[in-house]
């Protein structure tokens, strides 16, 4: 056996034909706990509020500063009031704190009325705090600015110093243009939207915390096109380190969500936590929607590390939604690097019909349809590491296409979904590593497409039940292979081409197993035993 899997194994199937029983539980254990932070703290100021100026120009009335050119303004001390930008259409305005404090009950502690553009500099070594006080937005009133920082042009939050937002009105930050994030150490709160920049939102550097008790984390809004002919709506982060708590959706992008390296060189770190897995959710918000990033047009991981715990889909696409340039929304998950690690539950009282969650936890269920990642249309997997440790489905998509990375899927229903939808469901794979684990036993499949199973590369290793109707590997259409290695725990119904031979293998026990393919050892671990070795017939199909 050793010498058929090390000399003979370029391309492998593992077929388990007889029904039998099962022993072991659901998969996954994990055990979910509210998640808080504290590592981004300001000291509010005491002394007495100045703002300075060697180039600009502005105003004091009472408590309230208003700048009215361009120019680099300085401000240090408490001030219990509020700083005005009503500059011209075209003027560069640079607000540098300085151990400041900004605190307003009456309206934004910073607003910016007109500009060309906002710079709010925290500087090196200073902790800095705004402070919005106002009750909780209950209606529209163009008179009232929208966030604790509200800026009606295109906005730069930057330094190197620390930057504490606290908004009990409605958003944190806000800018109806486009809002970018670099070097400094930057929480925001807030009721609402933690950052909110209509247009565009990117993180570039630094250590980002953004906390929504009752609505979403970060969120654009328009789809239209700008003056480069290109759609608005995007949420961009090539850098520094990005934590997201939130009642609602952690991150939600009107166009495009991208995670990659960018001009510093440093990939960035996010972390997102939704629904009761943040600490801060308010235990009255009123929300329908708890996914971790979720887009109406393309979502694309080129980089970094993204950790998931959500009571939604974790990654999830729209599909067909009408954008304001004219498109639709095309539905697409492209992964091509970096490393996601996710679970996702949801407590039973926000269940569609949802299964209890591995372990049983609190009483905990996952949403029915709370996939890993869903692609309204498309999800291509070419590179990067996968870990879902716990979903309702792993993965879920019209056509699914997996040409490299290393992907691990452990789930409560289907591990891998093809569905119907804009065209033939599909699994294509034709290179890299999945492994997927269900139950062995319920109504339950490993893989299921509603359309072909075509696999020419790559190593798949599917676990599921021992049935016909409940399947390690099951499709309404083929499952066929002609390359690559495709292992089956479970039942499921193959056909071959190519130069392909047959041998037996037996690796459904539980515990670990390893097997070489062309050189490479590939190890990998069965909770459960997948039936027993009288009644289990494994064959292998080689090239």
């Amino acid at each position: 056996m050793k010498k058929i899997l090390s000399v003979l194994l370029a391309s492998v199937i593992v077929l388990s034909f007889a029904a039998c029983g099962t022993n072991g539980s659901e998969s996954g254990s994990d055990t979910a706990e509210e998640a808080l932070d504290e590592s981004i703290t300001a000291k509010e100021a005491t002394g007495a509020f100045s703002m300075t100026t060697e180039d600009g120009t502005f105003s004091n009335s009472g408590k309230i500063y208003t700048i009215s050119s361009a120019g680099t303004y300085t401000a240090t001390g408490l001030l219990e009031g509020q700083i005005i930008v009503d500059a011209g259409e075209t003027d560069e305005v640079v607000i540098e704190l300085s151990g400041a404090t900004i605190t307003y009950g009456s309206d934004s502690p910073i607003k910016v009325i007109t500009a060309g553009n906002v710079d709010i500099s925290a500087k090196k070594g200073t902790e800095n705090v705004i402070s919005d006080t106002r009750s909780t937005k209950v209606s529209d009133d163009e008179n009232q600015g929208e966030g604790a920082i509200y800026v009606t042009c295109d906005l730069k939050i930057k330094g190197t110093g620390t930057l504490v937002v606290n908004a009990s009105y409605n958003n944190g930050i806000h800018t109806t243009k486009d809002l970018t994030v670099q070097n400094l150490s930057l929480k925001s709160s807030a009721y609402n939207n933690a950052l909110k920049g209509n247009d565009s939102i990117s993180v570039t550097s630094g250590t980002v915390v953004a906390v929504s008790t009752n609505g979403d984390g970060v969120k654009t809004e328009n789809t239209d096109v700008n003056k480069n002919g290109v759609t608005r709506g995007d949420i961009t982060l090539s850098g520094g380190t990005v934590t997201v708590y939130a009642a609602g959706d952690g991150i939600e992008a009107a166009h495009n969500f991208e995670m990659m390296t960018g001009e510093e060189g440093v990939a960035p770190n996010v972390t997102v936590y939704t629904g009761s897995y943040s600490g801060y959710t308010a235990s009255d918000a009123s929300t329908s929607s708890y996914k971790g990033v979720k887009v109406q047009n393309e979502l694309n991981i080129k980089d970094g590390s993204l950790t998931l715990q959500t009571y939604d889909d974790g990654l999830h696409a729209d599909y067909g939604t009408s954008l304001e340039d004219g498109t639709n929304g095309q539905g697409t998950v492209n992964i091509s690097g970096g490393t996601v690690n996710m679970n996702v539950y949801a407590p039973a009282n926000k269940t569609a019909g949802g299964q209890m969650g591995p372990g049983g936890w609190g009483g905990q269920q996952t949403v029915s349809g709370a996939d890993g990642i869903h692609a309204d249309n498309v999800l291509n997997i070419s590179g990067g590491t996968i870990n879902i440790d716990s979903a309702y489905e792993g993965f879920e998509a019209n056509v699914i296409n997996v040409s490299g990375g290393k992907s691990y899927v452990s789930a409560n229903d289907d591990g891998v979904n093809a569905t119907k939808g804009n065209s033939a469901a599909a699994i294509n794979v034709t290179g890299g590593y999945l492994d997927v684990t269900v139950s062995p036993s319920g109504d339950t499949d490993g893989i299921d497409s509603n359309g072909n199973y075509m696999q020419t590369g790559g190593v798949v290793i599917t676990r599921g039940p021992n049935s016909q109707n409940a399947a390690a590997i099951d499709a309404d259409g083929q499952v066929a292979v002609s390359g690559g290695t495709l292992i089956v725990l479970g039942y499921g119904k193959v056909s071959t081409g190519g130069n392909v031979k047959s041998y037996s293998l037996s690796l459904h026990s539980s515990g670990s197993h390893t097997v070489k393919i062309n050189g490479a050892s590939y190890t990998f671990n069965n909770a459960n035993a997948y039936g027993g070795t009288s009644c289990y017939s494994s064959v292998t199909v080689s090239s």
